[in-house]
């Protein structure tokens, strides 16, 4: 069986979405757990609409990170995969999934590739071929919504670092998903990469996403880069291509894309310095 831990929160249509999603999978023996971060009760009617999918509702406070360990602590499954609630299935996508694992024996886990609706690439610089994980490939692909993992390598790493993530009591609102991903390999676990296999998702570049975000997620990925003992030159090729990409707008006459670059570079920078000072004065959070 597989387990799908969806944290959502302030979405409702998008959820709606991914649930029709998975009404329609060719393989049925999956569950779903919601772990609902709203204080009220805008899900109800939502997840009452789709009976078929004999839904676990659970609760939480906000933080993605707790969340999803709320999820994990309830997941049953032998593979569990963790999808955005902004994201969606094709039918087959389950079918194909269990058919790998069962073929693959000797691998804790495979990732996907996240396509919008008109079947675009989206996200990070996606493999060209099947291939196998490594610390360099997850750097940028290990994210949460085209992520299955065997129960095993579940329970060998333990839960998502609950002070970094959306949500999180920090301003480090991104890379949980990362570090997570990233701590199989430390332990041995062999896993896998096939772009052939799609996740849809909406794209990651709107304007006003950007602004929100580019500074919140960039302090995680500095942070995450510095406790997982990336080389330096990794940080120093994220902040060359940030303050190129800031000149190249700048001469282009876009100031929001060259402030966005700028942004995203300092972000980096003091994740990576300051990051774990940062967590150190972070009282640990419960679920």
């Amino acid at each position: 069986m597989v387990s799908l831990v969806v944290a959502t929160l302030n979405r409702v249509t998008e959820l709606e979405r991914l649930l029709t999603s998975l009404d329609g999978q060719s393989y049925q023996d999956f569950e779903v757990i919601i772990v609902d971060q709203n204080a009220d009760d805008r899900l109800v009617g939502v997840l009452r609409q789709h009976p078929g999918l004999g839904i676990r509702h659970l609760r939480s406070r906000p933080g993605v990170s707790r969340a999803r360990n709320v999820g994990l602590r309830a997941a049953k499954g032998d593979i569990i995969g963790f999808p955005d609630d902004d994201c969606w299935y094709p039918e087959s996508l389950l079918a194909t999934v269990t058919q790998w694992f069962a073929s693959h024996p000797d691998f804790g886990g495979l990732f996907a590739m996240l396509r919008t609706a008109d079947n675009q690439p989206v996200g990070p610089k996606w493999p060209e071929r099947p291939c196998f994980c490594t610390r360099k490939t997850l750097w940028d692909r290990g994210i949460t919504p085209i992520g299955f993992l065997r129960r095993e390598v579940t329970e060998a790493i333990g839960f998502f670092n609950e002070k970094i993530g959306l949500g999180a009591p920090s301003r480090y609102q991104s890379g949980e998903d990362t570090d997570y991903f990233l701590r199989p390999l430390a332990l041995g676990f062999q896993m896998w990469h096939d772009p052939t296999i799609t996740v849809y998702h909406p794209s990651f570049h709107a304007p006003e996403r950007l602004r929100e975000t580019t500074y919140s997620y960039s302090l995680g990925g500095g942070f995450v880069m510095r406790i997982h003992g990336y080389p330096l030159s990794l940080l120093l090729k994220g902040l060359v291509r940030s303050v190129g990409g800031a000149v190249v707008n700048l001469f282009r006459g876009d100031m929001f894309l060259t402030r966005i670059y700028l942004v995203r570079a300092g972000g980096l920078l003091r994740g990576y310095v300051l990051g774990p000072r940062d967590m150190a004065r972070i009282t640990d959070s419960t679920s």
